[in-house]
């Protein structure tokens, strides 16, 4: 059985939200799931930032919040290739 491209759709949707967490399940819902990937990133970005500023501080949680943000970061990234494959095959996801 070859997936639909609701299915590749649904999945994409499923594993944003999963990769993103529910910090962030504000961001994701409306418009297209390449901007709900891109609004994610740009969050985790700034969350990078806050655990780098909370590092420079010497704040001990700094170096956990910048990790986890980059590897969201790195999730959300695969994502977006896998929505980009999803796109070739199933046209505009």
């Amino acid at each position: 059985m070859e997936p639909s491209r609701d299915d590749v759709l649904k999945a994409l949707t499923t594993l944003l939200a999963a990769i993103a967490g529910p910090a962030h399940a504000g961001l994701i819902g409306d418009g297209d799931i390449a901007h709900q990937i891109d609004r994610c990133i740009e969050r985790a970005k700034v969350d990078a930032s806050e655990g780098a500023a909370l590092i420079d501080a010497c704040a001990p949680h700094g170096r956990v919040m910048l990790t986890q943000a980059q590897q969201k970061i790195e999730g959300l990234e695969s994502l977006k290739q896998l929505k980009l494959v999803a796109s070739e095959y199933f046209g505009d996801i």
